[in-house]
């Protein structure tokens, strides 16, 4: 951590590069959460994967906030009480938890809602995912909140009452062999499990009806869903190699750089399902046109998603 009033002008302009992406990170997902819940308080219905969608955005928001959280408080006010920063870190450590699982989650029932299969064991289990997907939603957050409190009490035991932000790092980065071994490579599996199996019948299926010649624009959904698909778990992939990797990045960018790094991931997948996502490009699309409007261009025209 360094003195404030040493640091030099371009790494300040770095801090507030990286304040801003933390920033619009967090206005990207707190989008997605309110033009959802939006939705709803409309009266509209709302899907299953909305449901994910809208909680993951809220776990994500609290991860950008933590991010920002994190990287001020070492620059700028790195002598506050080990409290101050095992919140950060019980806060932190949730949000990252709760993601992983979200994202398995979701990925789960993509793959569970698109193939149309009709193994007795696939369609049971496709009734009771589907049915019970606001059960699993608060189960994997409670899980989640669950494992970061005893994860951030084994790091309390390890830090002195006295400690700076930098121990409470070490500590961090000591205990971080427990996720790898009980909360990071399950989820992640199963999200990888999920992926592959949709993407492996997307393109089965794709290959039928290209044989059938089926119009190329009747595909053009097979691709962009295998395109998110892949996406994902590519991004997924990333965040948690640097959150099992976290020592590592520390050494080489510093925790400024880590944070940075980190956020990227989840943020290009937020807006990634935005475009995908009709009613929120629709949304963000409305949104442009009022500002077009706003400075002086009539033919700006509003859609609507209904």
């Amino acid at each position: 951590m360094d003195d404030p009033s040493t640091l030099s002008l371009g790494y300040q302009i770095l801090i507030l590069a990286a304040g801003l992406s933390f920033l619009a990170g967090f206005i990207i997902n707190l989008f997605i959460v309110a033009v959802n819940i939006s939705e709803w308080k409309k009266g509209r219905p709302v899907s299953t994967a909305d449901k994910v969608i809208t909680s993951l955005g809220i776990s994500r928001m609290v991860f950008q906030v933590t991010c920002l959280l994190n990287v001020f408080c070492d620059i700028y006010f790195y002598r506050l009480s080990v409290l101050f920063f095992e919140s950060v870190l019980f806060l932190e450590l949730s949000s990252v938890y709760s993601s992983i699982c979200l994202s398995t989650l979701l990925s789960v029932i993509f793959c569970l809602k698109i193939p149309n299969l009709q193994n007795p064991f696939f369609l049971r289990l496709k009734i009771l995912a589907l049915n019970r997907v606001l059960h699993l939603i608060v189960a994997s957050v409670v899980v989640s909140i669950s494992f970061a409190f005893v994860y951030g009490l084994m790091a309390a035991f390890k830090i002195p009452h006295n400690s700076t932000q930098e121990t409470y790092l070490n500590a961090y980065i000591g205990l971080s062999i427990l996720t790898l071994i009980f909360w990071s490579t399950g989820p992640f599996l199963i999200y990888f499990i999920s992926s592959v199996l949709l993407i492996i019948y997307l393109y089965s299926h794709m290959s039928q009806l290209r044989s059938g010649r089926t119009r190329t624009s009747h595909l053009d959904t097979y691709y962009k869903t295998m395109k998110f698909t892949g996406f994902s778990l590519f991004s997924s992939t990333v965040y948690i190699i640097i959150d099992q990797t976290y020592s590592f990045w520390y050494d080489a960018l510093g925790l400024l750089g880590v944070y940075f790094f980190w956020q990227i991931p989840p943020t290009l997948h937020s807006i990634y399902l935005i475009y995908v996502t009709t009613k929120l490009r629709i949304q963000v699309t409305n949104m442009v046109q009022m500002l077009r409007r706003t400075f002086g261009d009539p033919k700006a025209q509003m859609e609507t998603a209904f």
